[in-house]
């Protein structure tokens, strides 16, 4: 299945269920002091959750761009980690809870008419004193017990470690899916169940919220490749063209496991990231947004000169990255010639 049919069809499923598909929000949240880029696609829903406006709806489904630095490290040497991706996302302000949230996920995965995949190779995750999201994958599901894993407070529950640490406000426990691939187990889902309000210190400093909400996260590009049985999410449809112009441009051949493979994969990743950035008029720079880009050019710069390349090669890719995205964002494809003079510049002045 291709990544753009697995996108549409997570979205059409969702509003089969009721869900109002809402575009994803712009990359660069102005109107959120709190962080640079928007990191999940509970962001432009992050008002509502916290009781500061009211919607005119109670589920939605998304497809959200993200941006996360925290594994930068990782990106380019893992097979999932990215600094760009794309977010799917069912969500439930005081409407339906963990019941349907988890029976729906199973139905999507496992489904004929949706992804077909194979229930046998499938399991789950729970916070350890969630009896009830046990239950229902146990005995309504029919997940065999060995199958659904009870974890602690720094893995089942959002945000980590809440009960024992805070933030105080918001959290919940939260279940993670995973399917087993020839190369090992990847976590495609994650089911937030946001029921408590965290009041001060434990014990007893969880509070029963009156509306409880669903917010949920499915990695797309790492579903796609679960889909299309390869190894790495930088072998799915839309971002193995990437890597392998990158190649092109830096006069060399993609071998996945060499040196050169890594650092190819950061460049495809990182010019990704950057080109989505720039569309939104984010100036590489030392602050906030624009130092985050800069760096993240940078790396890749280095990767390239690290492979022989003398002269600016990054804003060659730009084209490539509008014509992957095309399909969900047609318009990178208006901005190329600007985000390309930008990119050059960066790559001209470093």
């Amino acid at each position: 299945m291709k990544t753009d049919e697995l996108r549409e069809k997570y979205l059409t499923f969702f509003e089969s269920k009721g869900c109002v598909r809402r575009p994803s929000d712009v990359l660069v949240p102005r109107w959120d002091p709190s962080v640079l880029f928007t990191p999940a696609g509970m962001n432009q829903f992050k008002d509502h959750f916290l009781g500061r406006c009211k919607l005119e709806f109670t589920r939605a489904t998304t497809c959200q761009k993200c941006l996360r630095t925290g594994d930068i490290e990782n990106v380019g040497r893992t097979a999932y980690h990215h600094t760009f991706f794309e977010m799917l996302g069912n969500f439930s302000f005081g409407d339906y809870f963990k019941r349907e949230a988890i029976h729906w996920a199973w139905e999507f995965l496992t489904s004929q008419r949706w992804l077909g995949l194979d229930p046998e190779r499938l399991s789950a995750t729970v916070y350890v004193d969630d009896e009830e999201a046990a239950a229902i994958w146990i005995e309504e599901i029919g997940l065999p017990p060995a199958k659904v894993t009870r974890m602690g407070e720094d893995e089942n529950f959002w945000p980590a470690n809440a009960p024992s640490q805070g933030p105080d406000g918001v959290c919940g426990p939260c279940s993670e899916i995973y399917y087993e691939t020839p190369w090992g187990k990847v976590e495609i889902w994650n089911l937030v169940f946001t029921q408590f309000n965290r009041v001060g210190p434990p014990p007893n400093n969880l509070r029963p919220l009156p509306s409880k909400n669903i917010d949920t996260g499915m990695g797309l590009e790492r579903t796609a490749a679960v889909l299309q049985n390869v190894e790495s999410n930088f072998h799915i449809d839309i971002l193995r063209p990437l890597v392998e112009a990158a190649a092109e441009v830096c006069g060399t051949s993609y071998d996945p496991a060499s040196d050169y493979g890594r650092r190819l994969r950061r460049i495809a990743d990182h010019i990704r990231a950057c080109a989505f950035a720039i569309h939104e008029n984010v100036t590489p720079g030392p602050n906030k947004q624009g130092y985050v880009i800069r760096r993240l050019l940078r790396r890749a710069v280095l990767d390239g000169n690290r492979m022989g390349m003398k002269d600016p090669f990054l804003h060659r890719l730009v084209p490539v990255v509008a014509d992957v995205m095309k399909v969900p964002y047609p318009e990178l494809g208006e901005t190329v010639g600007r985000v390309s003079a930008v990119i050059k510049g960066e790559e001209e002045n470093f």
